[in-house]
């Protein structure tokens, strides 16, 4: 089958996590070929362009550019590229589509809502599932509502904090500092403040706020252990759980913010070890139970915190994670015994065993 499907690569965005799709992209490409696929690769730039690769191999050698960016400046290095204002219409006409795209206007529902209403098949989650696991606030409150625990936190919309930004700050100083203050929609630690004392919870919300409206003050647990729990769906939808893998810091900021998770040499991903039986068991209930509650499908990338009191919590869902293959996500399935290409592989046949639209 995979042979004759044709698969359509999307990558880049109009955010902070560009760069890291086009990374992603990189890999999902070599591992699509290596599975014998018929591949194409379209993009959105920075500016939100379209853009149509005419030229694989081409994009390809960009691709292997540290850091690369798909903007209007990088593309003119890069063959037979053709940009639009609106999505191409050989991307509609593929099988299927693979996309990169993390954060706002990627993996939030609103490129999931496009294809959807285009009728064409996607891996990952659809427009509900995107939307409501990439919402901080909702994803909360949802998880809450089914008792899976996760830090204690407020909410602070854009009407309210505009029309009374003071009792705003006192409802998140009912929190007690230490506290985090993040863009409700937010990804990669773009945003991310820590607020040590009162007088900086107005400052800390407005740094959230240049990125979101809308924004979850949450209580700080300073963190003994922080890994991550994984799903796949198989062809019948049955959830398939990853190798826990752990986060090592070798640093000592308060917060994994933008500024640490840029600095590689700063932290480094292995297999968990010494965690207690009972705890992998509520990891793997938690984790499955946060992939249903949030309605996501296809694959998720669940993160948890042993806090220093010992506490086990929920602290990040990613519906779209990092999938190159020096990412945690990736390494959490070859600790499991499935290769980076298998992977990929997997994913395109589930995305192509459900119906198109919605689901």
């Amino acid at each position: 089958m995979s042979e004759k499907t044709a698969v359509a690569v999307l990558l880049g965005g109009r955010n902070s996590e560009n760069y890291r799709s086009c990374q992603s992209a990189r890999d999902v490409i070599d591992a699509l070929e290596e599975k014998g696929y018929q591949v194409t690769a379209y993009g959105m730039s920075m500016e939100a362009n379209w853009i149509s690769f005419g030229d694989l191999n081409s994009l390809k050698n960009a691709l292997k550019i540290d850091n690369f960016e798909l903007s209007e400046e990088s593309i003119k290095d890069i063959s037979e590229v053709t940009e639009s204002l609106l999505p191409p219409t050989s991307l509609l006409e593929t099988t299927v589509v693979f996309s990169t795209l993390m954060g706002g206007w990627g993996s939030d529902g609103t490129i999931q809502g496009m294809l959807e209403t285009e009728i064409v098949r996607f891996v990952g989650s659809d427009t509900l599932g995107g939307a409501i696991s990439s919402d901080k606030s909702t994803a909360k409150l949802l998880m809450e509502a089914v008792e899976i625990p996760t830090p204690k936190h407020v909410i602070v919309p854009d009407r309210s904090w505009r029309r009374d930004p003071v009792s705003n700050v006192m409802r998140a100083a009912l929190l007690k500092v230490p506290l985090v203050a993040k863009p409700a929609r937010g990804s990669n630690g773009v945003g991310v403040s820590y607020i040590r004392v009162p007088r900086d919870f107005k400052k800390g919300i407005e740094i959230s706020r240049n990125f979101d409206g809308r924004v979850i003050v949450e209580k700080y647990h300073e963190s003994k252990q922080l890994f991550e729990c994984n799903i796949l769906e198989d062809e019948k939808g049955k959830i398939v759980l990853s190798e826990i893998i752990q986060t090592n810091f070798k640093t000592k900021d308060k917060v994994f913010n933008f500024i640490s998770r840029s600095d590689k040499s700063s932290f480094s991903f292995t297999k968990a070890q010494d965690l207690e039986a009972d705890i992998i068991k509520l990891v793997h209930d938690y984790a499955k139970r946060t992939f249903e509650v949030l309605k996501m499908s296809g694959y998720a990338q669940i993160e948890f915190m042993i806090d220093k009191e010992g506490e086990l919590l929920v602290v990040e869902v990613n519906c779209q994670p990092y999938f190159g293959k020096d990412g945690s996500f990736a390494l959490s399935w070859k600790e499991a015994g499935v290769s980076y290409s298998d992977l990929v592989d997997r994913i395109i046949k589930e995305a192509l065993s459900r119906p198109a639209g919605l689901i």
